[in-house]
């Protein structure tokens, strides 16, 4: 449990706020990393490795993110502030819905020096982290998996290869484990679908062998079947139809 003191104690354990700023103070001022057999001093940022970078990058914006909302609501704006209420951060991705005038009010939010970018696709579809939202043509909220590796010119090297010497059953694991992401994250099974037999066919190009897909593939339905139910498929219709890449 962390706790903050008013004064210095002679504890190893305790830390007083001053302490706690010298330290990031410190951290933050000594980054050194080599190149080239040349050491440079980081001056802007702290790096992306350091264990304590994504929770003091949350620190840093959540910072001005309150402050924004607590000026409204000092400045009686409550009906602004509440626009705010499906606005969502991971790290430095922000997401804000039903907020047509967020991006109005970014420079208010967040210090200059701070690069944004707009990654929105249109008012009703974008991307968030490894999700595409949109909103159909009846109104409803729609999910997907996206990846911005598929748009890259080149082949993706990722998930196991068996030749690596690699245990199988965490191998096929993960066949077991994307299907519960792409599963939980896509509203329609055609997306569902689409993903599935891109991972199949890829993992079938690195040695994986397709009667052990398939018993995975059951395994994952007879264990998870409660997020492929809403597509309203059977688990005969689901073998079936990655049958094209799963073969018996």
């Amino acid at each position: 449990m962390s706790y903050f003191v008013r004064e210095h104690t002679a504890c190893a354990n305790k830390y007083s706020e001053g302490d706690i700023v010298k330290m990031l103070d410190f951290l933050i001022d000594n980054i050194f990393v080599e190149f080239g057999g040349r050491v440079f001093q980081q001056t802007v940022g702290i790096p992306m490795g350091t264990n304590c970078a994504p929770l003091l990058a949350d620190l840093f914006l959540y910072s001005y993110e309150a402050d924004f909302i607590q000026g409204l609501l000092r400045n009686n704006k409550k009906k602004l502030a509440r626009s705010f209420n499906f606005t969502f951060r991971y790290i430095d991705d922000v997401l804000s819905l039903n907020n047509p005038t967020f991006s109005e009010h970014l420079d208010q939010i967040y210090p200059s020096e701070l690069e944004i970018k707009e990654t929105t696709d249109s008012k009703k579809s974008a991307s968030y982290l490894d999700l595409f939202l949109e909103i159909d043509q009846e109104g409803k909220l729609v999910s997907k998996i996206y990846d911005k590796r598929d748009d890259f010119n080149f082949p993706i090297v990722n998930f196991p290869y068996l030749c690596g010497n690699i245990p199988a059953s965490p191998a096929y694991g993960v066949y077991v484990s994307q299907l519960i992401r792409y599963s939980r994250a896509c509203s329609k099974y055609q997306d569902f679908l689409k993903r599935a037999l891109l991972l199949s066919h890829k993992l079938l190009q690195q040695g994986y062998i397709q009667s052990r897909l398939k018993s995975s593939l059951l395994k994952f339905y007879g264990r998870h079947h409660e997020l492929v139910d809403p597509y309203g498929i059977s688990v005969f219709k689901l073998v079936m139809d990655l049958l094209p890449v799963i073969q018996k």
